[in-house]
């Protein structure tokens, strides 16, 4: 019997599915990956459409049920390129932001950022990623994935969410896990994960160059990005980073049930 799992499509995801794909081993592992963005792999995983997602780590506070299988993370130390948002306007004055609803958690961490740093509180629209149709109606937009990665901010005011978050709290930013249900993250998949991810980051290089040509990306950004800006760990200062931002997400009012339990990890 296979199991289904999700995956986002982006190019920080390449490193941790390519195994299945491009290795023996991994085309008979038994496990299917599909691809969708966090907002959909997160509608799957509640419907049981998969057995495991990597998706936005705000789905773990959001929806209770859920376990992190180990050691596996999307996550980056400073800088994410990634997770950008732009303004017209000096974040203190943004009266209005147009979020790409792809990621929960990149939505949250704008709202977080912008209200502890900039004592910012404006009104939040959802819209399809297109940064200058999202400035037509708005102060600010919010890009996330290769997106975000390649948009263009000249002239604007440029925030990028994961060095925004380093500044505030000297911790990395947690921007997605596996997340699956217990019977699921009780099994082996959780070390299929980690084989996985231990081979995708041999290949870097080879990912680098296919999709510079893809996204018709430079090399030279597809490589730095994922060998300097990547961080693919989930260590002890990895939790305490996504307990702090559960902490913040629900102190702003931004989580219905408080995050009061402990981090449920497999180990």
């Amino acid at each position: 019997m296979s199991i289904r799992i999700g995956s986002v499509p982006y190019l920080n995801e390449k490193p941790l599915t390519r195994w299945f794909t491009h290795t023996e081993e991994g085309r008979n592992s038994g496990i299917e990956v599909t691809f969708d963005v966090p907002s959909a792999l997160a509608t799957q995983l509640a419907a049981g459409e998969i057995e495991a997602a990597l998706m936005s780590s705000f789905e773990f506070f959001r929806t209770p049920g859920y376990e992190i299988l180990p050691d596996v993370s999307i996550s980056g130390q400073d800088e994410i390129l990634a997770v950008r948002a732009f303004a017209k306007l000096p974040w203190r004055m943004v009266e209005t932001v147009a979020l790409d609803t792809s990621s929960l958690t990149s939505s949250a961490l704008l709202k977080i950022i912008l209200s502890e740093v900039y004592h910012a509180h404006p009104a939040f629209l959802n819209h399809a990623p297109d940064l200058e149709e999202m400035l037509k109606i708005a102060d600010a937009g919010l890009l996330i994935g290769d997106k975000g990665m390649l948009a263009d901010g000249t002239n604007l005011n440029v925030l990028d969410l994961g060095h925004a978050w380093r500044e505030m709290t000297d911790l990395p930013f947690v921007f997605a896990v596996w997340l699956a249900r217990p019977e699921i993250a009780s099994g082996t998949l959780g070390d299929t994960l980690k084989k996985a991810r231990d081979w995708g980051i041999t290949q870097l290089d080879v990912i680098a160059r296919e999709q510079s040509e893809a996204l018709n990306c430079p090399y030279g950004l597809c490589i730095r990005y994922l060998t300097e800006i990547m961080d693919y760990r989930l260590d002890s200062e990895h939790l305490a980073s996504l307990d702090m931002f559960g902490a913040k997400a629900q102190a702003l009012g931004l989580l219905a049930v408080p995050p009061s339990r402990e981090l449920a990890l497999q180990q």
